[in-house]
């Protein structure tokens, strides 16, 4: 990791924490959080726009807020999957590899397998070869008839945990 390692949250089961690389790591197709003393009869399903690099050793700030959010404000699911709309690692969204045929066919499954969903990749615009608004208008089929949800910032997008002002607000239904 480039920044300061940071911890997966307390309560999170970490001998079960599952990551899917691929590419040599500069690819991730799902990261698997199951809370301890939870049944994972039910799982959250959290997309972003592309991940980082944690894994099963490490969250990020991001990913460690979701899991603080999801286990203290959501206690009816016992894991979150995180899924993204692109599969390639990368910060400043430079790199042209966005995506990889295995990380869609995950991606695919997961929707299909799974029925709730918190939306948190911010307001979705082109970034170089990310083509956010053209992604989720293909996966948008795939969402029919599931749960899906955002932070409610009275915005019509769903905002990123990044942002100061969700704090100790809500998720609602999209």
């Amino acid at each position: 990791m480039q920044n300061k390692p940071v911890p997966h949250f307390e309560q999170v089961d970490l001998k079960r924490v599952r990551a899917v690389f691929v590419r040599g790591r500069t690819h991730r197709t799902l990261l698997e959080i199951p809370f301890c003393n939870r049944s994972l009869a039910r799982t959250l399903c959290v997309v972003g726009q592309n991940p980082s690099d944690a894994g099963e050793e490490y969250a990020d700030k991001t990913v460690r807020y979701l899991e603080r959010y999801v286990y203290e404000r959501l206690p009816h699911y016992g894991a979150m999957l995180m899924l993204n709309l692109y599969a390639r690692v990368d910060k400043h969204k430079q790199f042209g590899d966005v995506d990889h045929p295995q990380a869609d066919r995950v991606l695919r499954c997961a929707i299909r397998k799974h029925h709730d969903f918190l939306f948190v990749f911010g307001q979705v615009k082109n970034e170089g070869k990310y083509r956010f608004p053209e992604r989720l208008r293909q996966l948008q089929p795939l969402f029919t008839g599931k749960n899906v949800m955002q932070f409610d910032l009275a915005a019509d997008f769903p905002p990123h945990p990044a942002l100061k002002a969700i704090q100790g607000l809500c998720v609602r239904h999209a």
